[in-house]
Order: C-alpha cells, then sequence, then structure tokens
C-alpha cells in the first residue's frame, strides 16, 4: 500500500510570514532566525535547490504569531490544535464563548450548502473540513479555559 501525498506545508508557513499576525515583516523574521531574507523566502516557495527545514516551524510559528501551520498539521493528521493563554479571566471565556458559536455557525452553513446540492465536491468538502476542524478547535478551547479557570479556583477580584 503506497501512503497518500501529502500538501506541501511550505505554502502555510509563507502566507504566515508575508502576513504575520505579529506585526513583523518578513525581513525582521528571516533576521530573527538568522537567515539572509531571500534564502527564507526561497525555502518557503520552495525553490529549485531550497527546502524548508522541519526545524524552522516552530520559530516560524513563533515569530509570525500565526496558528495557521498548527492547524494544518493538525487537521491534515486528523486532529485540532488548540492555543490556551496562561491566565484565563472571565472575558477569555466569553471571547471563546463567541469565537465557538461563530465558527459552528461557519461550519453549518459550508455543510449545509454541501448537503444542499446532494452531492459534495472536491472543493466544497475541504471547505466543510476545514470549517468543521475550526469548529472542534473552538469547541476544545472552551473547554480548557473552563478546565483551567476550575483549577486556578474563584478569583479575588471577581465574585463567585
Amino acid at each position: 500500500m503506497r501512503p497518500a501525498a501529502f500538501p506541501p506545508i511550505s505554502p502555510v508557513c509563507l502566507e504566515a510570514v508575508k502576513r504575520a499576525p505579529s506585526g513583523l515583516n518578513a525581513q525582521t523574521i528571516a533576521d530573527f532566525m538568522g537567515r539572509k531574507y531571500h534564502t527564507l523566502m526561497s525555502e518557503l516557495s520552495s525553490q529549485p535547490g531550497h527546502k524548508l527545514g522541519a526545524d524552522m516551524l516552530l520559530p516560524i510559528a513563533s515569530l509570525t504569531g500565526s496558528t495557521a501551520i498548527m492547524n494544518f498539521l493538525a487537521r491534515e493528521l486528523g486532529g485540532v490544535y488548540v492555543s490556551i493563554p496562561s491566565h484565563v479571566g472571565r472575558s477569555d471565556l466569553v471571547d471563546a464563548l463567541l469565537a465557538c458559536v461563530k465558527k459552528f455557525g461557519e461550519f453549518v452553513v459550508e455543510a449545509g450548502e454541501g448537503i444542499a446540492h446532494g452531492e459534495i465536491a472536491s472543493d466544497e468538502y475541504l471547505r466543510i473540513s476545514k470549517e468543521g476542524q475550526e469548529a472542534m478547535s473552538a469547541i476544545l478551547k472552551v473547554m480548557e479555559l473552563v478546565r483551567v479557570a476550575h483549577e486556578n479556583g474563584p478569583r479575588q477580584d471577581q465574585p463567585d
């Protein structure tokens, strides 16, 4: 049995570097990584003779502040990635619940449109799969935030 072809992760990394949520530009990210800008861009765009090394994933994810890389890996491996802040307050829980409802709604819309046609095309399947993974991730984040809040007990500055 031959393994299925795996989609490349370098385009996900390239997008994270080009549009880093951290606000760092690609030149600064390359500098922090100790790479020449052109070399990093060649590795990220899979130019001939250049490959993105696995050891570059963590620095790229960290410097860009993008969770896209972890979401991509988790989705391809049949899992979900959940980013949890170290301190959890009520506003974190409310924000997470709102994001959860939004993501679930987006999933229902995508799945509903695909099901309404009676046939799910490849591009629809990919969108439904992506929205479903994001909805599961949002639900798991709420669950984890609730666990962390429970373990930390009631805060002194907030009523029970």
